[in-house]
């Protein structure tokens, strides 16, 4: 199934409506915003509205620390009615105003009879440590710091050789401490303490014996006011749950006017016309230069070397064409340097504004001309460096401009505060999300820069390095993508291997793991996983038994029923036992406890055949995966490596090397002379095709190719895969040999104990649970590795990025729009 089209949209409003439409759009959940090119700023968010986000936000932290664990726990729905972004978050914050304060203030209340308390424990295991007796000139200073910053600060402590430390207790990621010091020490002390940040606890002086008793007291206080709290939580659970899921929106919906939206006019221009000046003013700069340049070269043919008039206050000034008059009224020297150019020396300090065609030469540059020119070279080649970076940097910014805006940069000029999103919809939902816009525009139209300015564009081509992908394919097979997409993504235009996967991946798997027992097990497993449905707190068997449509079970449904597939075709066996007669003619495993040779003999040299065809077909894919991103002329000269690899493995297999005809004398009409002429045939004609096109893309005006990415995709691909890749496929038989010999053992050690006895039987049900996790495991890298490596690496790049559109997930937040 292909991947979905997608188109792109250019939305223009003014500022304030901005946050409207993204707000909106994350509710109709169909439009995936496009991040802001990295040149363009970022444009500012109204104060007040962020003050109002802000605030909310701020309230949804205080309590979110008390809502830990209830966040799956069903609640109500809080409902809100909104027309805009900025009332919706108003809204949502005046109907848990109350609560929110309320919470606070219980809050506020328990830190008070914590920290109490805290002291109150601190004065115990003090004086338990020290007893009642108080040292004269000692002092005593108790502190609390984070157990990160505890090391440097107790090798501080150790410097002050008068000083002792002494750990108190710990609590959560904070130490508590008791320093002792002399008096005299004290101010090095409290260097060390400011130093640190450290927190100085000032604990009560008084009497200390009825310590115990407020001890029990703080507790109690304690005690009740998290019951207050507890009990203020669960009675208020959908308000709370639906502040923190509008907290949640309206830090979405910031973070996305912060990442994609682009200002139409502002800093992006202001950031353009300083960029033009700067080149404006080292051109003006660098004509000078050349002007002085040229000048000096001209002096040092004519055999002047230096000017330097010591004893004389003089001006030399460099001028193309005329002497302005207003210069000209100074009595002076004109040589003539040629070319319209010519050196005019004044003897007096004159100043003169300069312009391109009249420059004042430094009195410095007059000592030593030759010197100077090397000087000005090398100013002329810094200044024209930075000038062309500046000129890449604002073709950059207006290219990229020019793709994020609606706008033209002098219509920009005209008006202010408009911000454009860009974005893309699937091409089906193009519809429903045009009606959405016409509804929401509408809504916002009451306001005249809304209706005046609006502006919104179908982009007509896609940009395919910044397009995502889309693709749903039915229950069985949409499993696999997730397997796929390990991988890679598909690119926006690229062959998307899914249903590729959702054939080989169960194949290859049934292939090495053919159990008909073993394979029930993990069907009736993955049965279980799209079932039964898990809430408790352990997130492993939240992610195992999520319930229908459950990705894994499905893939366990399909690779059981492939194992029992080959088990039936390849095998017979069941839990290791002979208990199906295998359809294909060479049987089973084993024979009267013997490896069938026959059996090896057939499947090793169908698994490399096999394997040859799927890497011929992924050879052919590539260049049609090359052509499908536009890059034909790369095709051109990949579509003949397949040609080259079919006629080296036919020869090879000729030659035995690739042993298919070696292992089954059924295929020995791969030795005979007519394959070796035919794979040189084949060579020949890929080579020479290769090289041709290769030739003629070389020859074609800037033609780009990538020469060294030809070359790999020849000698790797075309000639050494054809060895490696074709041999790795022996695996399946292999593995699928080594799967046998472990059930058998397995069966005839529990059959030796005693198959029907406590013993046999926990053999049976250890060993085979054992195989099936273990082995299991194995396999599925093994299948991991032979799709991914041996396949998809041919021809599937895998660069894309997901089509993810704005979506809030609203499970207790009702929100009702006019």
């Amino acid at each position: 199934m292909p991947i979905e089209r997608i188109v792109e949209y250019k939305i223009t409003v003014p500022r304030h409506a901005a946050l409207d439409i993204i707000f909106r759009v994350g509710l109709l959940g169909e439009f995936m915003p496009i991040d802001r090119p990295p040149k363009l700023p970022a444009p500012s968010i109204d104060q007040e509205t962020y003050n109002s986000v802000r605030r909310l936000t701020e309230a949804a932290r205080v309590i979110s620390r008390y809502w830990q664990g209830q966040q799956d726990s069903p609640v109500g729905r809080f409902k809100i009615k909104a027309t805009t972004f900025r009332d919706f978050v108003d809204s949502v914050y005046r109907n848990g105003e109350e609560l929110i304060g309320r919470i606070r203030q219980i809050e506020d209340s328990l830190n008070n009879a914590e920290e109490e308390l805290t002291k109150l424990k601190l004065m115990m295991r003090i004086n338990s440590l020290m007893g009642s007796i108080q040292l004269k000139n000692i002092k005593y200073i108790t502190l609390e710091i984070p157990h990160r910053a505890l090391s440097d600060f107790e090798n501080s402590i150790k410097q002050i050789e008068d000083a002792a430390l002494i750990r108190l207790d710990e609590a959560n990621d904070k130490v508590h401490l008791l320093i002792i010091t002399p008096i005299w020490e004290l101010r090095r002390i409290n260097d060390i303490i400011r130093l640190h940040n450290v927190k100085v606890i000032e604990l009560p002086e008084g009497d200390l014996s009825n310590v115990e008793v407020k001890v029990k007291e703080a507790e109690a206080i304690i005690g009740s006011l998290r019951s207050q709290l507890e009990s203020l939580i669960n009675s208020n659970r959908p308000v709370i749950r639906g502040i923190l899921e509008a907290a949640g929106v309206a830090e979405n919906v910031i973070q996305t006017y912060v990442n994609s939206a682009v200002e139409e006019g502002g800093e992006a221009i202001a950031r353009i016309d300083t960029i033009k000046a700067q080149i404006g003013e080292l051109e003006d700069r660098l004509i000078r230069l050349r002007l002085l340049m040229e000048a000096y070269n001209g002096l040092i043919r004519s055999g002047v070397k230096e000017m330097g008039l010591k004893a004389l206050d003089y001006s030399l000034f460099i001028i193309r064409g005329q002497i302005p008059p207003d210069l000209g009224k100074y009595s002076g020297y004109v040589i003539n340097i040629g070319k319209d150019l010519s050196a005019y020396l004044i003897m007096a300090n004159v100043d003169y504004p300069e312009t391109n065609n009249v420059v004042k030469a430094p009195k410095e540059h007059l000592t030593n001309l030759e010197a100077s020119v090397k000087l000005l070279s090398r100013e002329v080649r810094e200044m024209e460096r930075r000038q062309s970076e500046l000129r890449g940097e604002l073709n950059e910014m207006i290219k990229e401009r020019e793709e994020a805006c609606n706008y033209s940069i002098e219509e920009a000029r005209q008006v202010s505060d408009l911000v454009t999103i860009r974005g893309f919809v699937l091409e089906k939902n193009v519809g429903r999300f045009e009606e959405f816009l016409y509804r929401t525009l509408t809504d916002l139209a009451v306001d005249a820069m809304v209706r005046k300015f609006t502006r919104i564009i179908q982009v007509n081509t896609v940009n395919p390095h910044e397009a995502p992908t889309s693709e749903e394919y039915p229950g069985l097979i949409n499993a696999f993508k997730e397997i796929t997409y390990m991988y890679g993504i598909p690119r926006y235009g690229e062959l998307s291997p899914v249903t590729l996967t959702a054939v080989l991946f169960p194949v290859f798997f049934g292939w090495m793991f053919p159990d008909a027992g073993q394979g029930a097990i993990l069907l009736l497993f993955g049965i279980l996983m799209n079932v039964l449905k898990y809430n408790g707190r352990n997130s492993i068997l939240r992610a195992m038994f999520s319930g229908k449509a459950n990705l894994w079970g499905q893939l366990f449904v399909m690779m059981g029923a492939w194992a029992i597939v080959f088990s039936i075709l390849n095998s017979g066996e069941v839990f290791g036992m002979d208990l199906i007669k295998p359809i294909l003619p060479w049987g089973r495993v084993f024979i009267n406890g013997t490896i069938n040779e026959y059996w090896i003999t057939w499947v090793l040299p169908l698994a490399m055949l096999f394997g040859f065809i799927l890497l011929v077909t992924s050879l052919v894919l590539k260049p049609l995966n090359r052509a499908r991103l536009g890059h034909r002329l790369d095709a051109l000269s990949l579509a003949w490596i397949p040609l080259v690899f079919i006629g080296f493995g036919l020869l090879m297999m000729n030659v035995g090397i690739i042993p298919v005809a070696l292992l089954n004398p059924s295929f020995s009409a791969l030795l005979t002379p007519q394959v070796r002429l035919i794979g040189a045939a084949l060579m020949v004609i890929g080579f020479g095709g290769f090289f041709g096109s290769f030739m003629y893309i070389k020859s074609m005006p800037n033609a780009e190719v990538d020469a060294a990415e030809l070359m790999v995709g020849l000698t790797i691909e075309g000639i050494l895969d054809s060895i490696a890749n074709t041999l790795s496929f022996m695996r399946l038989g292999i593995i699928a040999l080594v799967h046998s010999i472990f059930t058998y053992m397995t069966y005839h050690l529990a059959l030796t104990l005693g198959l029907l006895t406590p013993a046999g039987l926990l053999t049976m049900i250890l060993l085979n649970a054992l195989i099936i996790a273990g082995e299991g495991f194995l396999t599925f890298i093994q299948t991991s590795r032979l799709t991914f490596y041996e396949v998809y690496s041919k021809f599937y790049e895998g660069s894309g990025k997901l089509y993810m559109p704005l979506r809030y997930m609203l499970t207790a937040l009702s929100i009702e729009l006019p």
